[in-house]
């Protein structure tokens, strides 16, 4: 495996693999760039040619080929270096044997859904038993070369396709594992493809004239397909959302497509589930700009507004599309297709929107009770921000809409932010009413502001609601650089239960455990972190939670980077003051190691 791994390192060039991904300039022996992992408006990342390693000087993220295709495309170092391995034209071969297993695995599953695609995509388009679903797709707009690029297919009633599948050796367990694909019938099937194309499930949209419920059934999580990490559409979108520098949210698949179809190649769709904060940071990766172009009706406007809400919170930007008298975009491409680019020419900014939205409800602003109800609906989505800049454009803006001073808007905000400290509860946000949710008489409810917890509290509170999880990433865990006397506490705290490996596995149990032990000043803030988590992820799977517990540890990682590295610098610089030559070439020494391995 190592020699595989050097020799794939050997074959690619650093320079042109970053070059695919981000302009370059030569500067002297090395080149820069601007880096893809942060915004920024000069350029901090370098490149060595010589010794074929890069670094951002802005984010601290630095490392060798595996690194920057990991970072570039969110992927593990496993799927990195088949990634690149393909790129070189090198055969991996030398695995152990729980390797082998691993990917043995994982490739079964693939082949499994590769051969259902193609089964169902057969059907639909040669088979009598697919005309119906495909005369509906053309009524719809979208073409035959449309249905192959996305693999669309259909599954007829009463066919056998376990039975066919296993007939071509396909273990039954494995189809189990697969999510049993079988589970489809009289269903136009949506392939979901990872970001390398690997096709890890299926949406089964009811075929018309038929009807039935649910109208969209989707795969089950399983070892190849995370909900929460996975986006329809991503495999093909993501070279233009680079090129177009912003990327199109819509609810479905079928949006997608017809998007897609239209030439506007950067939409993308949640696969199964609710946008997800890690979905969005994936898309981060590709772009900070996102046009939000959910459906046209009350649960797509509360979809619009929670996303709105995270990207705030990851200080992201956000537009939103309006449909006008179409329901969807989908529906747009199929009546007026021409209406799409003015639509988009004049999307709103994603606040002012919602600072439109309350001023219809509100009613007229003449009166200034109205005002009142406009500024304090605004004022969580206000608390969301951090950055002084935007907060300054958002207040401003919402000043103006409502004819009141921008000193009055600031006021209210630094009121509701005393009172939410006071009381250790986050300042209200609201939702439209549903029928999950909990509300007070006035049919608000209120939502944590996750902008209040940083990445060590965020982190925290996952490892109290998943402990075990936490227990495999101990050594994680121990090497965070906690930042607040009250996170290191609790962090003492955690590291001391952990032990128990009875406890570690009943939440609930750990819970009370940690609250019991922590007292009543700091038992609030655990109160608020698992109203966050809860709030976030009614339905915290472990998979999720692997997913959202490595992103804050490499979050919190790069912190631990820059902070050694400041410590360095001001070692050298004590060093440097007293004369001693020695230890300066020592800290430097130190301090160039550190640069070479990055985060």
């Amino acid at each position: 495996m190592a020699n595989e791994i050097e020799e794939v390192k050997q074959r690619l060039d650093l320079v042109e693999l970053v070059g695919q991904y981000v302009t370059l300039k030569k500067a002297g022996a090395n080149y820069k760039a601007q880096c893809p992992f942060h915004q920024e408006k000069t350029a901090s990342l370098m490149i060595s040619p010589e010794k074929q390693i890069w670094k951002c000087f802005g984010c601290g993220r630095g490392g060798d080929h595996y690194k920057f295709i990991m970072e570039a495309e969110h992927l593990e170092f496993g799927d990195a270096l088949r990634l690149l391995a393909q790129k070189a034209g090198v055969t991996l071969e030398s695995r152990t044997r729980s390797e082998y297993q691993t990917q043995d695995s994982k490739s079964n599953l693939y082949q499994i859904n590769r051969a259902c695609a193609k089964v169902f995509q057969t059907i639909l388009l040669e088979r009598d038993a697919g005309k119906l679903a495909l005369e509906y797709l053309k009524k719809r707009g979208i073409k035959v070369e449309t249905i192959k690029q996305f693999a669309i297919g259909y599954a007829p009633k009463n066919f056998d396709l376990k039975s066919l599948l296993l007939k071509h050796g396909f273990a039954s367990n494995d189809l189990a594992k697969a999510g049993s694909p079988e589970r489809f019938y009289d269903r136009i099937m949506f392939p979901i493809f990872d970001v390398l194309s690997n096709p890890v499930g299926f949406t089964g949209r009811v075929s018309p004239p038929a009807g039935g419920e649910p109208k969209y059934l989707n795969s089950p999580e399983t070892p190849i397909f995370n909900k929460s990490r996975v986006l329809y559409g991503l495999n093909l979108a993501k070279a233009a959302l680079k090129e177009k520098n912003y990327v199109i949210l819509v609810e479905g698949q079928m949006d997608v497509v017809a998007l897609h179809q239209a030439g506007i190649t950067n939409a993308v769709a949640s696969s199964g589930t609710a946008i997800t904060e890690t979905q969005l940071v994936t898309l981060s990766k590709y772009t900070p700009n996102f046009l939000l172009a959910f459906d046209n009706d009350t649960a797509g406007k509360a979809t619009t507004k929670k996303v709105i809400e995270m990207l705030l919170r990851l200080d992201l930007n956000s537009k939103v599309i309006d449909f006008g008298k179409y329901k969807d975009a989908g529906e747009l491409f199929e009546k007026d297709k021409d209406a799409w680019a003015p639509a988009v020419k004049v999307a709103s900014e994603g606040v002012e929107w919602w600072i439109a939205g309350e001023i219809a409800v509100a009613g007229q602003l003449d009166f200034i009770e109205n005002k009142k109800k406009v500024i304090k609906a605004m004022l969580p989505i206000l608390g969301l921000i951090t950055d002084p800049t935007r907060l300054d454009h958002y207040a401003q803006r919402l000043a103006l809409a409502v004819g009141v001073k921008t000193d009055s808007v600031y006021e209210s905000v630094k009121k509701a932010r005393q009172l939410s400290a006071v009381s250790k509860q986050p300042i209200a946000a609201f939702e439209p009413r549903g029928e999950n949710s909990e509300h007070s008489a006035d049919g608000r409810r209120p939502i944590a502001l996750s902008a209040t917890l940083t990445n060590e509290e965020q982190f925290l509170a996952l490892a109290i609601a998943k402990p075990a999880l936490i227990v495999e990433r101990k050594k994680d865990f121990d090497e965070v650089v906690w930042q607040s006397v009250e996170t290191t506490t609790i962090a003492q705290i955690l590291k001391k239960l952990y032990t128990d490996t009875t406890l570690v596995k009943s939440p609930t149990q750990f819970l009370s455990k940690v609250k019991n032990t922590l007292g009543p000043d700091l038992e609030g803030k655990i109160d608020s972190w698992q109203f966050w988590v809860s709030n976030e992820w009614p339905e915290l799977t472990d998979e999720t939670a692997k997913g959202l517990i490595d992103e804050k540890i490499s979050r919190l990682a790069t912190k631990r980077y820059d902070l050694k590295k400041e410590n360095l610098a001001r070692a050298i610089k004590r060093a440097q003051e007293a004369g001693d030559i020695n230890e300066v070439k020592k800290l430097m020494g130190q301090l160039s190691e550190l640069t070479a391995k990055g985060v």
